[in-house]
């Protein structure tokens, strides 16, 4: 039997310990965190990569000016409704992301349901629980959206370089490239933490029986 003492260390456990514990966890599911993490690093390049494209389109279209317009104007609509299908297929990516995510996390607690069982036994409670799910959530997010944002920016100036020659590294202002960066990080840490709130929740309610008596 656990002493009310031992049962309060448990749930008390500050943060770091818990992002310890989490790491740990990480690196014995190293596999399945690389599931994960590869599905946001492919919605993020993706999504990176089509701003970095806008803004460089974008910036050809301004130095332009109205001449091409009135010269073209169908093939300046035509490049308009290319980028509006574009970011239909950003969306769908990250939709596409989402949905993955949300799925190699309800099997990650699927394979922890022993553990799960056995912290709760020694006192573990549900926000316990919940916080080492959410915290494995942000770190595969960033990780993810780091790599994510770095590929997709890479692509970009690549392609970039080959249409648009060395002149490439000037056409994105400072304010925009930031932008870009920022967005696309955020964007990849928070679906990562809204696919796994359901996984979490559904963890922390487990009872230790439940968790316990399940065959793997």
């Amino acid at each position: 039997m656990k002493t009310e003492q031992e049962i309060m260390e448990i749930e008390s456990l500050p943060l770091g310990k818990i992002i310890s514990i989490t790491c740990k966890g990480i690196r014995i599911r190293i596999w399945r965190s690389l599931i994960v993490v590869s599905g946001i690093v492919l919605a993020i390049a993706f999504l990176s990569y089509i701003l970095c494209s806008d803004g460089f389109a974008q910036n050809v279209s301004k130095a332009a000016g109205s001449a091409l317009e009135q010269a073209n104007p169908e093939k300046i609509q035509e490049l308009k409704d290319q980028r509006v299908q574009t970011y239909w297929m950003v969306g769908l990516a990250i939709l596409i992301s989402f949905v993955g995510i949300i799925n190699a996390m309800l099997m990650s607690v699927t394979e922890r349901f022993r553990e799960i069982g056995t912290m709760k036994c020694l006192g573990a409670i549900d926000s316990f629980v919940l916080k080492m799910f959410l915290i494995e959530s942000v770190i595969e997010g960033v990780i993810g959206a780091i790599f994510g944002v770095s590929a997709g920016i890479a692509i970009a100036y690549a392609e970039g370089m080959f249409t648009y020659g060395s002149g490439v590294w000037t056409m994105l202002p400072a304010g925009w490239f930031m932008c870009v960066v920022g967005f696309s990080f955020v964007t990849g840490v928070i679906i990562t933490v809204v696919a796994a709130l359901y996984p979490a929740r559904e963890a922390a309610k487990m009872t230790p029986v439940v968790a316990l008596r399940a065959e793997l």
